[in-house]
Formats: structure tokens, C-alpha cells, sequence
């Protein structure tokens, strides 16, 4: 009986959270899946309250402490509209008293039920509309009736899946080259447009694609499982989504995670039984999404984020909230190329920028002396100093033995120049590939995430036996592998279905030790997965 009175406020605090918190993500994320939510909520929360301080404000404000209020104003309009039922002469306006005496003078029993009317059906009105309305809106915003019937659909994954463990990767009598991989934060092909934002503020990469050996697609298609930043890297470096199934798969519910998809192989995996060095730079904590554990359990030897840069001494009054800015993170990138040159080994360098992150990007001291001062002016200054990276490169004159690919992690999200891109039907993911051979022409226009896995150690040097990989065709070379004509409609509708297949990959190996680690204290090559398993 003592929780009775509690319905009311708790039920109308519900449905304003229930409305508040999706329209928060939308706002900073865009549209925002259950299986995104989820894989944070396991792996981000730690990274993402040490990241981001204003990000952690701008929820407290809009997502909490706002629903709060309206949740109170609505708790008091309801406890007003109450109280006026209950004592009709202390109804503030006249007329509306005259009113209710004159129905109950009149028809005195209709008089009485109009009054039961409102007293209970007003105050009984409110918190369910807020509360219904609140549960609707989430529904719908994270599409939850597809996410329950993705459990029941066809599995797309397990018929289509090609484990890149199973197949052969070999090299032909010239050496593979070197890579360098570029994931550049939310940047898309719509930031080339002229007619939205004044002029091409990609011109100087675009530049790049007129050159020999240049290669883009017009149609990079961003599919679900490869929409924000960890989904990106893991579908172009395993050729397969990121589903919330992970967080469940291979574990016992509610017990943490060893090792980051440990029976898939991906691209560090790869390159590392070639003998190849594998490093990654990212500006922002590697804690954050699970990012530093994906790029160590599949064989990076040097993995930097915010907390190694400061114990190298990188000041953290020059890092914007997320980590180290653009400028600092290239100038490193530089120093690193220049000592992995040096050494003469087979190397892979990937870098993940952060600059241009929604919602409001992220001004470096380089990009505010160039004159840029608001969200387009740092899609462009980060684009440029993504080319002079490639300037570097082509100066020392390593062009002839480096593989060069830059692409977006994802489409942007909801940043200060979303209106602009929306206003794009068609919008595609930025990408640039440098370094392709006579003989490796694109064979396509339209690729995914999961394609570039084949397609980067094609561009390399490597020749992949049947010219797929996970999810994957090589785009680029003779096409002797034809592709399903249905396959993009097939993937969005089924790709995120539910599937045993998948689930087997996040689960350890029979034969490996606890912790993720061999007898040597080393990860353990990965373990074939058959398709019945």
C-alpha cells in the first residue's frame, strides 16, 4: 500500500526516460540499433566515462536531468487537475464553475459523472499517455520488434560466411607491400559536394584519385553490423558485423569477456603469420568500445590510445576530451613510419583519427591557426592532413612500396553539419586505395565494410584463393567469383539475424588455456571453425 502513491510519479518518470534517453542517442549517434547499445553498454562504459567529459554532461542534462523535470511538471499538473476535481469552487476561472453548477442544476446525474469523469479518468489519463507514448517512441527508435524477430529469421551468415582460416593467402614471387590504413573518423563522399557546403571540402584527397594506381568506389555501402566506429574496423579487418550475439555467445551471461572474437581471423592475424609488424594509433582511450582489446587479440604488437600517449609525454591539456587531436596523432604516425622503414620488415600501420566526431568535432591548434573555425572547416582540415600524410609518403619516395587505403570508419552521425548530409539520398562512405597494379582494376562499384578485407591484401600483393574472405569479394582484379545479384538486399534484411555460426566465433578455443593465452603466455593461432559448428 506505502508504493500505491509511487505508480503515478514513477510511471510519468518512465515514460519521459523512456523518450528523453533514445532521443539523446539519436541526437549524438544517430540512428542508434540494439546491438550498438548493447556492445557499449559491455564494453564502453568504462572507456566512454574517461573520455569524454562534455559527452558525459550533455547526457546528464538532456537524458536525466531534463526528463527529471518534466517528469515533476507533469506529477504536478496531475496532482493539480486532481485536487480541482475534488473541490470544484476553487476552480481558478469563473466561467468554468458556472459551467459545472449548471450541468449539476441541470442534468444532476450527468453533472456527477462528468465529475467522476475527471477526477478519475484525468488523473488516471496522464501517467498512462506519458508512459505509453515514452514506451512507443523507444520502440520504435531502436526498431525493437526487428531486433526479436532477427532471432527467428533466415541465417544469412552461416550459407555466406567464408573463414578466412580455411582458405589459402599466398604470395606471388614479388614480396607483398607494406599498408598503411586510415580510418577516418565519420567522413563520407557528401563532404565533396559543392552545392551543399560552398565548395569540395575533400578536395585535396579527391585530388589523389586522378593518379595512377588510384582506385574508389562510387558505392561504399555502410550496412548494419559496420555503422559506428569498432563495427567499422572489425568489418573491414574480419569481413564480418558486430553483432550484440558477441556479448553473449561464447560466455556465460553477465561474466566478462576474455578475448575479442578469438576464433575469427582477421587482418592482423593475417599479416602477422606473414611476418609482418603490426601497429595501430588512435587518438582516443584504447578502453573505450573494446577497440585496444580487438587490435591485441588479433596480433597488433604496438597499440597506442590516450593513456599511452600520455605516458610518453603527450601533454592532456593539448587532448580535447576524447584523446590526442589530429595534428599530434599524424605527427606520430610519421615518426612511427619513418622507424618501421628503417627496420626493413614487412609492416602494417593503421590509424584511426578522431577530429571530425560528432556532435561538434574537435578543433586542433594546426586546424585553428589554417583559419577553420566550425564542423565543415574541420572535415576539411583533417582531410587535408590526411594528404599531407600521403604527401610524406610520396616525398620520401616509399609510394612504390607502400599500399595505401583510406577510408571513413562509418557515415557520419548526428553532427552540427547533419542537415547538410542528410539532404543526400545516396550516402556513401569515403574511400581511397592507393598503390593497385596495371592488372588490379576495380571490378566493381559497389562494396561493403566486409569487402575490403580480401580487397586490402589483394592491393598488397597477396593472392586470396577464391577471391573471398568472411563476408568479402576482392573488389579489385579479374572478378572469376561472380556475385549473388541479391546479396546487398539479402545482407540488409538478414545479415543481423541470428546465427549459430557467428556465435561459435566468440567462443574460446577447446584446446587454449585460461585467460585467452597458451603455455607461453602468448595468443594461440586461431582455431578453424567448420560451418557446423
Amino acid at each position: 500500500m506505502r508504493l500505491k502513491p509511487l505508480l503515478k510519479p514513477l510511471a510519468i518518470l518512465a515514460g519521459c526516460l523512456l523518450y528523453a534517453v533514445p532521443r539523446w542517442l539519436t541526437d549524438e549517434f544517430g540512428s542508434v540499433t540494439p546491438d550498438q547499445v548493447l556492445y557499449h553498454m559491455r564494453f564502453g562504459t568504462q572507456g566512454l566515462l574517461g573520455t569524454d567529459p562534455e559527452l558525459i554532461s550533455r547526457f546528464l542534462w538532456r537524458a536525466v536531468a531534463l526528463p527529471i523535470a518534466l517528469a515533476m511538471v507533469l506529477w504536478g499538473v496531475d496532482e493539480w487537475i486532481k485536487r480541482l476535481c475534488a473541490h470544484p469552487d476553487e476552480w481558478p476561472v469563473p466561467w468554468l464553475t458556472r459551467v459545472y453548477r449548471g450541468v449539476r442544476v441541470r442534468t444532476r446525474r450527468l453533472g456527477a459523472w462528468l465529475l467522476r469523469l475527471m477526477r478519475h479518468g484525468a488523473s488516471r489519463a496522464i501517467p498512462l499517455v506519458v508512459l505509453g507514448a515514452g514506451t512507443a517512441f523507444f520502440v520504435d527508435s531502436f526498431s525493437l520488434g526487428r531486433y526479436v524477430r532477427s532471432y527467428f529469421g533466415e541465417d544469412y551468415f552461416s550459407g555466406s560466411y567464408v573463414d578466412p582460416s580455411r582458405i589459402a593467402i599466398k604470395t606471388g614471387k614479388t614480396p607483398p607491400r607494406n599498408l598503411v590504413l586510415i580510418y577516418v573518423e565519420s567522413l563520407e563522399d557528401t563532404y565533396s559536394d559543392a552545392t551543399l557546403f560552398g565548395h569540395d571540402l575533400l578536395q585535396r584527397l579527391n585530388a589523389y584519385k586522378s593518379r595512377p594506381g588510384a582506385i574508389s568506389f562510387n558505392s561504399y555501402r555502410e550496412l548494419m553490423g559496420a555503422h559506428f566506429t569498432i563495427a567499422g574496423i572489425v568489418s573491414t579487418q574480419c569481413g564480418l558485423p558486430l553483432k550484440s550475439v558477441a556479448l553473449f555467445g561464447g560466455n556465460k551471461q553477465g561474466e566478462q569477456i576474455e578475448r575479442f572474437l578469438p576464433r575469427a581471423r582477421c587482418l592482423g592475424d593475417i599479416l602477422a603469420s606473414h611476418g609482418y609488424t603490426n601497429v595501430f594509433l588512435n587518438g582516443s582511450s584504447l578502453e573505450f568500445a573494446g577497440v585496444g582489446k580487438f587490435f591485441h587479440d588479433h596480433r597488433y604488437g604496438k597499440v597506442m590510445g590516450r593513456e599511452e600517449w600520455i605516458s610518453a609525454g603527450e601533454r592532456p591539456e593539448r587532448m580535447s576530451g576524447w584523446g590526442l587531436r589530429d595534428d599530434d596523432l599524424f605527427r606520430h604516425a610519421r615518426g612511427e613510419l619513418d622507424k618501421l622503414m628503417k627496420s626493413r620488415k614487412p609492416f602494417n600501420l593503421t590509424v584511426l583519427t578522431i577530429d571530425t566526431h560528432h556532435p561538434y568535432g574537435h578543433l586542433s591548434s594546426t586546424c585553428k591557426k589554417q583559419g577553420y573555425a566550425d564542423f565543415d572547416g574541420i572535415v576539411e582540415c583533417t582531410a587535408g592532413q590526411v594528404a599531407d600524410f600521403l604527401d610524406y609518403i610520396t616525398a620520401k619516395g616509399w609510394s612504390d612500396r607502400i599500399a595505401v587505403v583510406i577510408q571513413g570508419d562509418h557515415l557520419s552521425m548526428g553532427n552540427t553539419s547533419y542537415d547538410k548530409l542528410i539532404k543526400n539520398p545516396e550516402r556513401r562512405v569515403f574511400n581511397l586505395l592507393l598503390g593497385a597494379r596495371k592488372d588490379q582494376a576495380k571490378n566493381t562499384e559497389e562494396v561493403t565494410h566486409f569487402d575490403m578485407l580480401p580487397t586490402i591484401l589483394e592491393l598488397m600483393g597477396f593472392k586470396v584463393e577464391g577471391e573471398r574472405a568472411g563476408l568479402g569479394y576482392s573488389a579489385i582484379g579479374p572478378a572469376t567469383v561472380p556475385r549473388p545479384p541479391d546479396r546487398i538486399a539479402k545482407m540488409t534484411e538478414q545479415l543481423m539475424n541470428y546465427s549459430a555460426t557467428y556465435r561459435a566465433l566468440w567462443e574460446l578455443p577447446p584446446a587454449q588455456g585460461e585467460g585467452g593465452v597458451d603455455a607461453a603466455g602468448a595468443p594461440p593461432e586461431t582455431a578453424p571453425l567448420s560451418p557446423s559448428e
